[in-house]
């Protein structure tokens, strides 16, 4: 066995180390550098952008953010397909894309441009505006959106993290729940690095994605994609030299509720990403190099360091005893932070729940984060392969958001006897412009 070999894999072990420190580094960035100003601005849309199928969760997000002690002016607005549920009463503005609007971008970014050219009509393209969006699934919390709203930056986001229901029933969701637990740490990692101190996305999430209305009109939603919107336009941005900032609040998200639900959500991400990387007129040379070494790097760093294991319990390999010693570390440092994660994403508290039930459940849920971390971090590169080989879906398909929704899409599946169901239909859009009815663009639902 060659001298290299035991090195080359055992530098896989070394990622967690040389990501804490990326970590601390972020969160430096972000006490320590991190801009706000809230006189640059006079004006705030929050936008929750939904399919209609989660109508129920959607009017609980808007009543969520109307009991917020919020300290400026807002509207939400909420931008849905027709055909499905369209009754938000504290919805300031209800944005329904027409079925004939064509452009060049497809499903949730064919919304979004409508919803921008609707804004644009309106006068609110400007850079005193700023803009929040939400997915049906998402809850921001109160400090979130204040900080969003006064981040001195053209374009921003927080921490995601599967607060909503974590860790609960049914099993599947329970194990789904700690599986989306690195995310968490990927965003707590790479976003706070690559957005907050190098002003160069390496992820970006839709999930409280905020922008001015300069930077929606400057880089606009219209480009040749199905999926990974938010990618896209966050990597445009960059490119277009307008500032990214990165802070330190929560956005609160949904894990899927059953396994299909996980792999059909995974192979969106994937092949929009994958779209996204080869096209030149989607992403630039530079976000679409560094992207695609990130999935060879999480590719590597799983069979490096599985093969080291293994290599090293069988006595095929031998290493330094101070090498086994950094081992040990790297691993402790690795659990910590599945621990970490467990213990904030089991920190959102419900009415009505008790002091000692609600810090039992985190306790359990960050250990459970500890023991669940090589389930996690196997199913990460199980779905990367996985839904390659299911190839792609050419679609935007979306899953239910809660447990009911989950319920009712399996029963109407067993009913239809397909796997339509959660599919986003009725958006098929073709090159072309857009056009905005008046009607649309100049009325309120307030």
């Amino acid at each position: 066995m060659s001298t290299l070999l035991p090195w080359l894999l055992l530098v896989a072990f070394l990622r967690p180390m040389i990501e804490i420190f990326i970590l601390a580094a972020g969160e430096w960035w972000f006490h320590t550098t991190f801009r706000q100003n809230r006189d640059l601005f006079s004006r705030y849309i929050i936008q929750i952008t939904t399919v209609g199928r989660e109508q129920d969760r959607v009017n609980e997000i808007i009543r969520e953010i109307r009991s917020f002690p919020m300290t400026m002016n807002y509207e939400i607005w909420v931008t849905n397909e027709p055909g499905n549920g369209d009754i938000y009463p504290e919805a300031d503005r209800v944005i329904t894309v027409p079925t004939d609007f064509t452009c060049v971008a497809q499903y949730k970014a064919r919304a979004l441009e409508f919803s921008r050219i609707v804004r644009q009509h309106l006068g609110y393209d400007t850079a005193d505006t700023k803009i929040t969006f939400l997915d049906d699934d998402t809850s921001p919390t109160w400090e979130y959106l204040e900080t969003a709203y006064a981040a001195d930056y053209d374009i921003c986001q927080g921490v995601t993290a599967p607060r909503i229901d974590y860790g609960s029933g049914p099993f599947a969701h329970f194990i789904l729940s700690h599986i989306d637990d690195l995310r968490f740490h990927n965003c707590m990692t790479y976003c706070s690095s690559f957005q907050g101190i190098l002003g160069r996305p390496l992820f970006v999430h839709g999930e409280g994605l905020t922008i001015t209305g300069h930077t929606e009109r400057t880089v606009t939603w219209n480009w040749r994609i199905f999926a990974s919107e938010d990618l896209t336009f966050g990597c445009n941005a960059a490119a277009a030299g307008l500032r990214w900032g990165f802070f330190h609040e929560y956005i609160q998200l949904t894990s899927p509720w059953t396994w299909q639900a996980y792999f059909k959500q995974r192979r969106r991400w994937m092949w929009g990403n994958i779209h996204a990387i080869v096209n030149r007129d989607v992403l630039p040379l530079g976000a679409a190099i560094r992207i695609a070494v990130r999935y060879l790097l999480s590719l590597f760093t799983f069979l490096a360091s599985g093969s080291a294991v293994v290599l090293i319990l069988t006595d095929t390999i031998e290493v330094a005893g101070w090498a086994h010693s950094l081992f040990w570390c790297s691993l402790a440092v690795w659990l910590v932070n599945f621990g970490l994660s467990g213990w904030v994403n089991a920190g959102l508290r419900q009415p009505g729940v008790s002091s000692a039930r609600f810090w039992t459940n985190r306790v359990l849920q960050s250990l459970a984060a500890v023991v669940l971390a090589p389930v996690t971090a196997t199913f990460t590169i199980v779905a990367l392969v996985a839904t390659l080989y299911m190839g792609n879906p050419r679609s935007f398909e979306v899953i239910a958001k809660t447990a009911a929704t989950s319920g009712q899409r399996e029963r109407d599946r067993d009913r239809d006897g397909d796997g339509t169901t959660g599919t986003a239909r009725d958006d098929e859009a073709v090159a072309g412009g857009g056009r905005v009815p008046a009607s649309v663009a100049g009325e309120g639902n307030r």
